[in-house]
């Protein structure tokens, strides 16, 4: 009896390693054949989560959201357990990132198996949170294979919306009867006239008075949802005014507070790549009447480094051609014509026009002769974008 104690005990413990072992290398394959197996074994914990973290890696994560829902706190085999719980710590964190919405699913009666029209071919359990993308979809309950209620659905970006789905109410079927009051009513004497006047109001609920009342089933919008305008659509082209102020220096003078204007433009060309050109005045060269007028030209090219909802960040670099206003300055002739390089940084506000950048130049060639000049300055600006 012992012995078969044992072996039963050992058969256990290999049945478990097997099918840890095959839902490991289900995790590291996350083909579709594995999707195809694992889905026919959701109904085991285990497996559940092992398919959550193959649609993770698959990067669809609005499946991988809902198959990953409690398994951080669930039991699951040590070669699988690990990874499936840095996978769903990564999850969260990705769709805290993204532009999904959370719809939240409710059915009365609860529990009820619901399919929605912006993930084919899936079926959940209500109550669920789901993550999708923003859109309209078409929600249906299904019950014994039927689907007997839908209702349509409208989910902003970065919203959080409920849907509840109701069956109808059957009602119970009358049964007719007879009653007869002939033998109780005898003895009482008939009355006539009119009824006596209602001195007081009825005590009934307007509904079991036959009174309408406003339709409650509408769903109701909650006043603490965080909402989002309509999405930013980025143009190809972007134009802008800068005003700025810093230091300019060269080794004959010394480094002096001074201000730059231009306008700027900006056209998109793959991706979050884009080239940049700009016309500028300036002051360079000291204080007046040693100061000189700088008109110059820059072209180049960047990248956009960060692209959110809030905040945006680009990097760029440009030759810089300037025309110096001026022949001399301090008795030595003045470069009329100048090249250098600049580049820098600006973060934009995509709910607003404003611009906020770090611009520095450094010339190439000489102002004066053996002196080459630069400047580093903060910007303000708006753009048309």
């Amino acid at each position: 009896m012992k012995t078969a104690w044992i072996a039963c005990f050992a058969l256990g413990i290999a049945t478990e390693l097997a099918s840890a072992g095959t839902l490991a290398g289900a995790l590291a394959r996350h083909g579709d054949a594995d999707v195809t197996a694992l889905r026919a074994q959701r109904t085991e914990v285990a497996a559940r989560c092992t398919l959550g973290a193959v649609y993770a890696k698959r990067h669809d994560l609005s499946r991988a959201a809902y198959y990953l829902t409690d398994c951080s706190a669930a039991e699951l085999p040590l070669d699988i357990g690990i990874e499936i719980r840095k996978i769903d710590r990564e999850l969260k964190k990705q769709l805290r990132d993204s532009k999904l919405s959370t719809l939240e699913v409710i059915t009365r009666p609860p529990g009820l198996e619901v399919a929605i029209s912006g993930l084919p071919g899936e079926t959940f359990v209500a109550p669920a949170t789901i993550w999708i993308k923003a859109g309209k979809y078409k929600l249906e309950a299904i019950v014994d294979g039927v689907r007997v209620v839908a209702a349509s659905v409208e989910v902003g970006e970065r919203a959080r919306v409920p849907a509840i789905l109701e069956l109808p109410v059957k009602a119970a079927p009358s049964r007719q009867q007879r009653v007869d009051f002939a033998q109780d009513n005898a003895a009482e004497a008939s009355q006539s006239g009119p009824p006596p006047a209602v001195q007081h109001k009825t005590l009934l609920p307007p509904k079991y008075q036959g009174v309408a009342e406003a339709d409650t089933t509408q769903l109701l919008e909650d006043p603490l949802a965080v909402r989002s305008g309509p999405a930013r659509r980025p143009r190809a082209i972007w134009l802008g005014v800068r005003l700025g102020g810093g230091m300019f220096d060269d080794p004959a003078v010394g480094a002096r507070a001074g201000m730059t204007v231009g306008a700027v433009a900006r056209l998109a060309i793959a991706g979050p790549m884009f080239v940049a050109a700009r016309l500028d005045w300036s002051r360079r060269g000291g204080e007046s009447p040693d100061a000189i007028d700088s008109l110059a030209a820059s072209a180049g090219a960047g990248a956009t480094v960060l692209d959110r909802e809030r905040l945006a960040v680009a990097l760029y670099g440009q030759l810089r051609a300037d025309l110096r206003l001026a022949d001399t300055r301090m008795m030595a002739p003045v470069g009329r014509a100048g090249i250098g390089l600049a580049g820098g940084v600006e973060l934009a506000l995509p709910a607003t026009p404003f611009t906020v950048g770090v611009r520095i130049e450094q010339g190439l060639s000489t102002l004066t002769p053996g002196v080459r000049d630069r400047a580093i300055v903060l910007e303000l600006g708006a753009d048309w974008r």
